[in-house]
């Protein structure tokens, strides 16, 4: 439930349109609080409110850096990478975030620093990484495909599961309780979830 709760205040935090155009710019570079100021067209008294509810999120931090003229200036950059997804079908609707890793020293990875410390020519080298980048592209699409087909299968699955388990908890409760000690343990949290609500 807390991590249900952790999704939720983030879907809060993203929904707002001023601090996605904050993230935007810090995925370019680290920016001060006057620099972000004058690229949105908004007060500075308003980006350090963004600023400081997204650094709360987790999802921003400041560094101060000294200048050689004037006060120090706090820059604001990303702190941690991650993804969420929002799924939405008939059957239901949820959330799920993932943080990346380092990636693990597959051959795509070896393939890929291999390219990057190539000492070629300018030209065949950029030549060379973006065909990698489209045969990386083109997988990445695949699973992607791959991943939301199982994800129906999994939501259908999941969704008659429920709804035997609830229609057997309305006709035969004593039935129901030694359905849930036995697969209970096994069950998807979703699904554990929804039946404690009903």
């Amino acid at each position: 439930m807390e991590l249900n709760k952790n999704m939720g205040r983030l879907l809060d935090i993203l929904g707002n349109e001023t601090r996605r155009r904050i993230l935007i710019l810090l995925t370019r570079r680290p920016y001060f609080v006057s620099e972000l100021s004058q690229e949105l067209g908004v007060g500075q008294k308003a980006v350090l409110e963004h600023l400081r509810i997204l650094e709360s999120a987790g999802l921003i931090e400041g560094r101060v850096e000294k200048i050689p003229r004037g006060r120090p200036r706090k820059y604001y950059m990303i702190k941690r990478g991650f993804r969420l997804e929002v799924l939405l079908t008939p059957y239901t609707f949820g959330t799920e975030m993932y943080e990346p890793k380092a990636p693990r020293p597959t051959r795509e990875y070896a393939q890929a620093r291999e390219l990057i410390k190539s000492t070629e020519p300018t030209e065949d080298k950029i030549r060379e990484l973006v065909t990698f980048l489209s045969e990386i592209q083109e997988r990445i699409e695949e699973l992607i495909r791959t991943k939301q087909e199982l994800e129906e299968v999994r939501l259908l699955t999941e969704t008659y599961i429920e709804n035997l388990l609830r229609r057997i908890a309305l006709e035969n409760e004593r039935e129901f309780e030694r359905l849930m000690r036995e697969f209970g343990p096994r069950l998807p949290r979703k699904i554990l979830e929804d039946l404690d609500d009903f």
